[in-house]
């Protein structure tokens, strides 16, 4: 198992794994955390602008990236100001007591070619304000009670950005540490907890999940340079353009399922990947 997990976590973006609540007292409602099913509600909002507000939002039939087919995709909403499609992608890996999710929000230029950038951007690179994402109401397989994870540290990534060729945008989303900007391709769970965490996140745990990225950076707006994450070109400043938005964070049934599994993930994360 560790092998496969490792390698899925290598394919995506990676993960957040750890607690919002640090005890580790055993909860008897759930024991185990099923595939995400059903229905569940998305937005995503730029200040004052609604980019997506969809709360009927099918979970993709294919949510998988090791069963050799791609992963399948939904669509979600349409960009401004020339109406073409906003779509998201699913990526459920782990296992019944920790579960890792990855959500992949793109603008292709069309449905029949989900992999080339359409004329829209997904965030405004004009406007200064960050964004904000929510899944709401996710219900899971035969899971009776659920818990949304993130972890305050530097290793386990939750977010990124792409440009319209496939560059991952140089980011410190969530809450600034004030050392100015970071090198960082991927965000870790510990730009969201270091200054001010009730103003990055919020989270609703039950027999659905409910979670919310907030005030995350608006690169064309900063000015961000881009990568392509293996060092292998310098680093230029790039276009705002955001192609696609990754977003990730973990499910499990009770917490005390971390500790348990911490130490080990640790050892396995790798950097994300260019997505083709």
């Amino acid at each position: 198992m560790q092998g496969s997990f490792c390698r899925a976590a290598r394919r995506t973006f990676g993960f957040a794994a750890g607690l919002l609540i640090t005890t580790a007292v055993a909860d008897a409602r759930a024991g185990y955390v099923g595939q995400p099913t059903g229905t569940f509600g998305i937005t995503i909002q730029q200040g004052s602008t609604i980019i997506v507000d969809n709360p009927s939002v099918t979970v993709p039939a294919d949510i998988f990236i090791d069963d050799g087919d791609p992963e399948d995709f939904v669509q979600i909403g349409t960009t401004v100001p020339n109406g073409g499609p906003i779509i998201l992608k699913i990526v459920s890996e782990g296992d019944s007591q920790f579960r890792i999710l990855h959500f992949y929000v793109d603008v292709p230029i069309s449905l029949s070619d989900i992999h080339s950038p359409g004329p829209d951007s997904l965030i405004d690179p004009t406007n200064p304000f960050g964004v904000d994402v929510t899944i709401s109401n996710l219900a899971f397989t035969n899971s009776p009670y659920v818990y949304p994870l993130l972890v305050n540290n530097n290793t386990f990534a939750v977010t990124f950005q792409r440009d319209d060729n496939g560059l991952f945008y140089n980011l410190n989303d969530g809450i600034a540490t004030g050392t100015g900007p970071s090198r960082q391709v991927q965000v870790y769970g510990t730009a969201f907890f270091d200054s001010n965490p009730e103003n990055s996140f919020s989270f609703v745990d039950g027999p659905t999940m409910t979670f919310s990225w907030l005030g995350l950076q608006n690169p064309g707006y900063t000015g961000a340079t881009v990568n392509d994450g293996d060092d292998s070109i310098p680093d230029v400043v790039g276009s705002g353009y955001v192609f696609e938005l990754g977003l990730g964070l973990a499910v499990v049934p009770e917490p005390g399922t971390l500790g348990l599994l911490a130490a080990g993930l640790a050892l396995c994360f790798g950097p994300r990947k260019r997505r083709s």
